[in-house]
């Protein structure tokens, strides 16, 4: 009787201590961040990009591997397209040429899409809609003046409205990220133009690509147009072989003198301390001679 009363008190005493481990040992579940967005490139190929992140020490994670469904909204929510998204968390889908897509009475198209979710990750959706416009960029030189000129247009009952009032941004390519030559707003007549900088530098050719685009526009999303033509400086990127630099094979002279004083003073620290336990062991041996001879 004794020991089962005991047992109980033990018991008793224990279970929270179990009930706080094992409350620590739960999963813990992931409230992922979910973006849709659309893009319509130079050669009007039409692209919904899903990204699925999440939020972890204040850092921006990628959730990879995941399935991400891509809707046409309408009267009826219309399964398009399913994809994984890649190392960066990145799904893509490209739509068709024939797709049809149905407009809204105000002539916008809706997307979404969704992630079903797991034992580890919550589901979440996304939605945009947008409207298509027709970019143009026409590039011009008369003498030496370079000039940019943009047009966008919409369709409405079947005719072409000009774009007024809203912003294209003017990009080159630069070698880590894009330049902003310009910003643009479109007049009553959808047209905006700018001149081109003579100073920029091109390839070995001269040749520079010049991109022109609505930038994360709330009405049509992120669409571009870009041509390569030779409106840079000629540029010889190439280094020759006699070159010495970090990013060549053959390093700077003074970092590898630099470097040659920092390993000689350090493997002279060695030889001197391998020197001085040599002679520290000989003297102690002379030592000792004496004091025998002394006996």
């Amino acid at each position: 009787m004794k020991k089962k009363i005991i047992y109980t008190i033990l018991l008793l005493i224990l279970l929270p201590v179990f009930s706080v481990y094992l409350f620590s040992q739960e999963i813990t579940v992931i409230s992922p961040y979910i973006q849709l967005q659309y893009f319509k490139n130079t050669d009007d190929q039409r692209i919904l990009q899903t990204t699925l992140t999440y939020s972890k020490n204040r850092m921006e994670l990628p959730l990879p591997g995941m399935e991400i469904s891509f809707f046409t909204v309408g009267d009826q929510k219309e399964l398009v397209a399913t994809a994984l998204t890649d190392n960066k968390g990145v799904a893509r889908f490209e739509l068709k040429s024939d797709t049809r897509l149905k407009a809204g009475k105000d002539g916008m198209w809706a997307f979404s899409s969704e992630f079903k979710g797991n034992d580890t990750i919550e589901a979440g959706a996304s939605e945009i809609t947008v409207k298509d416009v027709r970019l143009e960029m026409v590039l011009t030189q008369i003498d030496s003046i370079k000039t940019i000129t943009v047009n966008a247009f919409i369709k409405e009952n079947g005719t072409e409205k000009p774009v007024s009032g809203e912003v294209v941004k003017v990009y080159v390519p630069r070698m880590f990220s894009l330049l902003q030559v310009s910003e643009l707003t479109l007049d009553d007549a959808g047209t905006a133009s700018v001149e081109f900088p003579s100073d920029l530098p091109g390839d070995k050719d001269g040749n520079v690509t010049i991109i022109a685009k609505f930038e994360e526009n709330q009405i049509f999303g992120n669409v571009e147009k870009r041509e390569t033509l030779t409106w840079g400086l000629p540029t010889d990127y190439s280094v020759p072989v006699t070159h010495r630099a970090l990013w060549t094979k053959t390093a700077p002279k003074w970092m590898i003198y630099t470097l040659s004083v920092l390993l000689a003073g350090v493997w002279g620290h060695y030889l001197f301390a391998l020197i001085s336990l040599i002679r520290i062991r000989i003297d102690a041996k002379k030592q000792e001679a004496k004091d025998e001879y002394r006996i």
